[in-house]
């Protein structure tokens, strides 16, 4: 009986253990999106070049069905994302830091 229940608790363990693991990833690739759906706002130019380039393509992935351009395009834009994380943030950084309205 004591070695069944070291054995759940070794069990519910390494389930908090992958849960806080998988919501922590979860938890950064948001935030990463959100850094550079930000980082876009405060750069037109880049939001430009990005748009042209994300609509040129959808239009290479328009034979493909609904749902799978879906995922394709989310998929773009994460790896889009996690490729300019680091850049993304400092720039938001800077880009808060030196706004003329600070109060």
């Amino acid at each position: 009986m004591n070695r069944m229940i070291w054995i759940l608790v070794v069990v519910l363990a390494i389930v908090a253990i992958w849960q806080f693991s998988a919501s922590r990833a979860a938890y950064r690739k948001l935030n990463t999106l959100n850094e550079y759906v930000q980082f876009l706002f405060f750069h037109s130019q880049v939001y430009e070049d990005h748009r042209a380039k994300f609509l040129s393509f959808v239009s290479e992935n328009s034979n493909m069905s609904v749902s799978d351009q879906a995922m394709a395009s989310y998929r773009a834009i994460e790896d889009i994302a996690v490729k300019l994380g680091g850049e993304v943030l400092i720039s938001n950084v800077k880009s808060r830091g030196s706004g003329g309205d600070s109060k």
